[in-house]
């Protein structure tokens, strides 16, 4: 279940946040779900999200669970960016709590005051996400809202070097595994998963990216398609250098210059 981690001391749920939940099982703690062949998506009244791959009743384990993080990126003087942290207290949503998420607005601020808009929608084989800053708070740095996908280390208890036996297993094992990206330039690249890289590079990023899919024998070979939509864009982020194999992230912003109304999505699905 997702449910995992929501509880606190004792199984009482938090009691500071704003927005509803829902009560069925699989979904106490949350306050909009998707559901469907391939995977469970989840963002609960805390504001938290994640994806669950696998069927219900048979969820994946949990380290291989994809968390989805809104966050309030602030650049400093210096170029440094820092995370402002979402108060959970401070969500709200006119729309009830619910598993069929259509055009469902979730509202909230950071830490600085920055306040900010997530958009939900059920799309035919996933869900797209949106949002946009709203007011920029006491903060006088450029802001940016993002949403960060974070690929897991899905072999991270996988013997992946050492013996030949092993390596020879993991290499049968991993022999399909594939990352295409998608350039904004609409140029398909295959990266190597098993290459230790600098993933937020230009060679890797191109003029940009406008989507990515991932397979996985973990993920019992399941594809993750996770596309921008037209004026928005994908960046990835690893610890280089390393492979991507052991772990990446893949955010998401929009050009505020070219969608001010926050019309541009996200989109993720797995099939």
């Amino acid at each position: 279940m997702l449910v995992a981690g929501l509880m606190g001391v004792g199984g009482i749920l938090p009691a500071r946040a704003v927005l509803p939940i829902m009560t069925e099982n699989e979904w106490i703690g949350y306050f909009v779900g998707v559901q469907n062949r391939a995977f469970q998506f989840g963002i609960t009244s805390e504001g938290k999200a994640m994806i669950k791959p696998g069927k219900k009743g048979a969820w994946m384990a949990d380290k291989l669970t994809i968390p989805v993080n809104f966050q309030v990126q602030e650049t400093m003087p210096d170029g440094k960016v820092i995370f402002r942290k979402i108060q959970g207290e401070s969500l709200e949503s006119a729309q009830l709590a619910t598993a069929k998420p259509h055009n469902v607005v979730i509202k909230g601020k950071v830490t600085g005051g920055a306040a900010f808009e997530i958009f939900v929608n059920e799309e035919r084989e996933g869900f797209s996400l949106g949002g946009r800053l709203l007011e920029p708070g006491k903060s006088k740095n450029p802001l940016r809202f993002v949403i960060e996908v974070r690929i897991p280390d899905a072999y991270a208890d996988t013997k992946k070097d050492g013996e030949k036996k092993a390596v020879k297993a993991f290499d049968e094992r991993t022999k399909r595994d594939r990352l295409q990206l998608v350039w904004t330039d609409k140029k398909r690249v295959k990266q190597s998963l098993t290459e230790r890289v600098d993933a937020s590079s230009k060679e890797i990023s191109g003029p940009g990216i406008a989507g990515v899919q991932l397979e996985l024998d973990a993920y019992n070979g399941k594809k993750i398609e996770i596309m921008a939509s037209e004026n928005s864009v994908l960046t990835l982020a690893n610890k280089p250098p390393a492979a991507l194999m052991d772990g990446f992230s893949i955010s998401w912003a929009a050009d505020v210059a070219k969608d001010p109304e926050g019309k541009a999505r996200l989109s993720i699905g797995m099939k």
